[in-house]
Parts: C-alpha cells; structure tokens; sequence
C-alpha cells in the first residue's frame, strides 16, 4: 500500500510540475501594439515574411505569445478576401518600439468584439508560422519587456483550435 501511495504522489508531482513548465512556455503578455496585415500571396508578392502586399489592414494586439498573438481588428475583410480562413495565410508587420517585425501567421480562430470592446470591431488569434531570425529575436526580446496578461480577467485568449 505504501509503495502505491509513493507512485501515485510522484505521478501527480510530475503531472504538475509538467503543467507549471507548460504554463511558462505559453506565456501570453498584454500589449497594444499597431499593426498590419495582409493576406499573403503568390500572386501578389506577399508569399514571403517581409514582402510588400498590395492591400493591407491595421489593427493592434491585444496579447503576444512566442507562437501567437492575438489581434484587434476592424474588418475581417480585405477587399474581397477574408483574413479569418484557415487557409490562408497572413502577412503582418508589428511596429514595435526596436523597428518593425514581419511575420506570416495562420488565423485559428475569431470572434466579433462585444462589452467594453464593441466597436472596435473582431479579435482574431493567429499563429506564428515563419519569421527571419532577426526579427523572431527582436520580437522575444520584446515579450521580455512586457507584464504577462491576466487569463482570468480576459477570457478572449487564444485557444486551441
């Protein structure tokens, strides 16, 4: 019985400590940061992170993560493209205060913004799909700098999709 009780302590031990690391991993931090954002495509150039694409959105973050973010938008649409598809991909410039960092990302999910944040049009949550080394160092080094966002008071997170 005792050895029982010793196994089932150390599995709940590295069940939460697993848990605790997987938390740090997937930090989120509140931030406001103006961006840009396209749908990138071949035909237009906008395939690559960096490329100029013709027509293009702004908006702000709401939260970062190292692998995601999330992103205050007024319009899901861009001329006739929709920025929500799953399919596509998305070009977006990040104004940060060290210089701009581009990225292409793949929307996971979306909600139309309502409370408080009505008017300010959809959350999007993307994911981080490819970004130059410069830049995914300039950005970490930025999420650095950053207070780490309240889950609990803002249930907008991005989540698995």
């Amino acid at each position: 019985m005792e050895g029982l009780r010793n196994k089932a302590a150390s599995l709940l031990r590295e069940y939460v400590t697993e848990r605790r690391s997987s938390r740090r991993r997937n930090a989120r931090y509140a931030a406001r940061i103006p961006f840009n954002v396209s749908v990138a495509d071949s035909k237009r150039g906008g395939g690559a992170a960096g490329a100029k694409p013709a027509t293009s959105l702004a908006g702000r973050t709401r939260d970062l993560g190292e692998g995601d973010m999330n992103l205050v938008v007024p319009s899901i649409r861009i001329g006739g493209d929709y920025i929500t598809l799953k399919e596509n991909r998305l070009s977006i410039t990040l104004e940060l205060p060290s210089g701009a960092v581009s990225l292409i990302a793949t929307p996971a999910r979306f909600e139309q913004l309502d409370g408080e944040s009505a008017g300010e049009g959809y959350l999007i949550g993307v994911r981080i799909e490819e970004m130059s080394a410069p830049d995914r160092e300039r950005y970490v080094a930025h999420l650095r700098t950053l207070p780490q966002a309240d889950r609990r008071r803002d249930s907008l997170h991005l989540r698995e999709a």
